[in-house]
């Protein structure tokens, strides 16, 4: 199955940055290529929108996946907020989307809680985000966890949960196709 990756940000643009200054263009693009390898070993083709750290629009991100086609786009992301406890894995599809996108969000949802059975889930809440919005193929946007907390920085910069993260979300995937 063919389907789409966006590592989030990128280049000039950084994304949110952690308190010791851990990079969300870094831990994305990291998931994104963990995934890639991780679909290709199943006999998937995945399609990443930057395979290096350079800044791609949301435009050509969008774009891009249209004219490569596939079954689903995934945007890979981590969230931020003013406040530093703030913590939690959150998924969306885009408010006025298809069932599939839902379904999809869904079974990355599922996948993640029995991945990772001690973190909050924020759940799956729906958004007019960009790349969700204006791809044509069932899509999500999924925030990992918040890079601003202190303790889920450090979490993120374990590249053993990377790779966690990269087969939570491809068990998601799978399990959407099943379906």
């Amino acid at each position: 199955m063919k389907f789409i990756i966006d590592a989030g940000h990128g280049g000039s643009d950084p994304g949110a940055i952690g308190p010791t200054g851990l990079k969300e263009k870094d831990v994305t693009l990291d998931i994104a290529t963990r995934l890639a390898s991780i679909a290709m070993m199943r006999a998937h083709f995945p399609v990443l929108t930057r395979m290096r750290d350079e800044f791609q629009s949301l435009k050509y991100r969008a774009d891009y996946a249209n004219k490569e086609g596939g079954r689903c786009f995934v945007s890979i992301h981590c969230n931020s907020h003013t406040t530093t406890t703030a913590h939690g894995f959150e998924v969306f599809s885009y408010r006025a989307g298809s069932q599939a996108s839902s379904d999809l969000a869904e079974c990355v949802l599922s996948a993640w809680r029995l991945s990772f059975p001690d973190h909050v889930i924020r759940g799956h809440k729906t958004s007019g985000f960009y790349v969700i919005k204006n791809t044509k193929m069932p899509a999500v946007l999924l925030e990992t966890a918040f890079i601003s907390n202190p303790k889920w920085e450090k979490w993120l910069r374990d590249t053993k949960n990377r790779q966690l993260m990269a087969e939570a979300i491809m068990a998601g995937i799978e399990s959407w196709i099943e379906n």
